[in-house]
């Protein structure tokens, strides 16, 4: 697939590296140091600005199958999108950042006063704000993903120093029926549950982080494991944008106590007013004055979510000093995402995860979808089952050792995927494996050889 993408910054150059070993990829940037940047990956600078027409057609956006508008402006995205469409790009793909133009331009009243389209809208801050809430809502959870429509959930949780599995063989640990141990993350490394003698043998260190999947029946259980019967009754937001008010909006719904903190006198007056169960605070949300008034000892989850990453780590480590069990940290450039794991904050989030898993998955052309990624470096996908692999026990499957078989879906049922599990016609299979062995599980899934 020919591929255009308006932007390199971020989500670009994401984007570009999620794409380039499956598609012909050009990438338009207005920075002359653009090619440089993206240098190590396989695919065709172009500099130069993509609201200019010969721009675009100087980067074939006339025989596109794919344009993505992913520049840090909405007004740049929204008037490529347009030209790219008139040029004759077969799909449109347009990030937005603000709230607003993604209403405007998801209503279909738009495009038809327009007299074009725009094939998909992505407004990563939404994905962001659900992904927040979602991890807020289970304590001790690190990361959480809904799957198989609601009856299986993929969740990570951390081995604390001093908790009940610190330093204990995993050998000698059991899980509850409807859960699978997948594997363990260390210090960035994926230990696969199928390297059987090293997995079994490993000792868990304070900080590892382990990653299940379990059955909607069996998941309060595990989660019993990590949390016993610990709530969430207080949240601080720090950052009333447009992800600190989805997060406090959401929250409301839950009966959770939330006070939100923006700086600006103006944005904190439209929150007041737009939320009716939130304490919204103007104030500088690294005052350690105002955060000890308002409760941060007694907080049961902050989470710090200013459009300034510095900003946003200083309001996370001092929530950590004070004891606040669970700290959620937005990042809004990955290079920071290792230094603020570095310091200690457990989960640094950032809204390009989602939004470029959208997009992967939307220009899929061979069935092959990624669900989520956890820790940057190891992904889930789910592909249907190759008619090779029909009759194939689990156990038999020529996946990499770090490749690990996660679920089997059916129309009316969904299996774990232990080693027993015979595959049929029309499965589904759910597979988790490191990021650089993502394409090559891929292409197994594909050829069930």
């Amino acid at each position: 697939m020919y591929v255009v993408i308006a932007g390199g910054g971020e989500i670009g150059t994401e984007l570009a590296r999620a794409l380039h070993t499956t598609h012909d990829v050009v990438v338009i940037d207005r920075s002359p140091g653009a090619s440089e940047r993206l240098g190590n990956l396989d695919v065709r600078v172009v500099v130069g600005n993509a609201t200019d027409p010969e721009i675009l057609r100087e980067a074939g956006v006339d025989r596109a199958e794919a344009f993505i508008a992913a520049t840090s402006i909405d007004e740049i995205n929204l008037i490529s999108s347009l030209l790219a469409k008139g040029l004759g790009a077969k799909e449109v793909l347009c990030f937005v950042g603000r709230a607003d133009y993604a209403e405007v331009l998801t209503d279909p009243r738009t495009m038809d006063i327009l007299g074009t389209r725009i094939d998909r809208v992505l407004w990563p801050q939404r994905s962001l704000a659900q992904e927040i809430l979602e991890v807020i809502l289970i304590p001790k959870a690190l990361d959480t993903e809904v799957l198989a429509g609601g009856r299986l959930r993929l969740i990570e949780y951390l081995v604390e120093d001093g908790g009940p599995y610190a330093r204990r063989y995993l050998g000698d640990l059991d899980w509850p029926e409807g859960v699978l141990l997948l594997g363990v993350v260390r210090g960035g490394q994926f230990v696969s549950a199928r390297e059987e003698e090293e997995f079994a043998d490993l000792v868990l260190e304070p900080g590892d982080h382990l990653i299940f999947v379990a059955t909607r029946a069996s998941f309060s259980i595990l989660h019993a494991y990590f949390a016993g019967t610990e709530q969430v009754r207080k949240v601080m937001v720090v950052g009333g944008g447009a992800v600190g008010y989805m997060v406090a909006k959401d929250l409301e719904a839950t009966g959770v106590t939330i006070r939100l903190i923006e700086h600006c006198s103006e944005r904190a007056a439209w929150l007041s007013e737009n939320l009716s169960k939130t304490l919204v605070l103007q104030g500088d949300g690294t005052d350690v004055d105002l955060l000890e008034s308002e409760g941060l000892s007694e907080t049961d989850v902050l989470v710090a979510v200013t459009d300034n990453d510095e900003k946003n780590l200083l309001v996370s480590l001092l929530a950590k000093q004070v004891g606040v069990e669970k700290v959620i940290t937005r990042v809004g450039r990955s290079e920071n995402r290792t230094l603020f794991e570095r310091v200690g904050i457990d989960i640094p989030m950032t809204p390009r995860q989602a939004a470029v898993r959208e997009v992967v998955n939307y220009l899929s052309s061979e069935g092959v979808e990624h669900l989520a990624l956890i820790e940057d470096k190891v992904e889930l996908i789910e592909a249907p089952v190759a008619e090779g692999w029909v009759g194939l026990r689990v156990a038999d499957l020529d996946f990499p050792p770090k490749a690990v078989a996660v679920a089997v879906l059916r129309p009316r049922s969904v299996l774990l995927a232990t080693p027993e599990v015979v595959l049929q016609s029309g499965d589904r299979i759910l597979v988790l494996a490191p990021r650089d062995l993502v394409e090559a599980v891929a292409g197994l899934l594909r050829r069930g050889s």
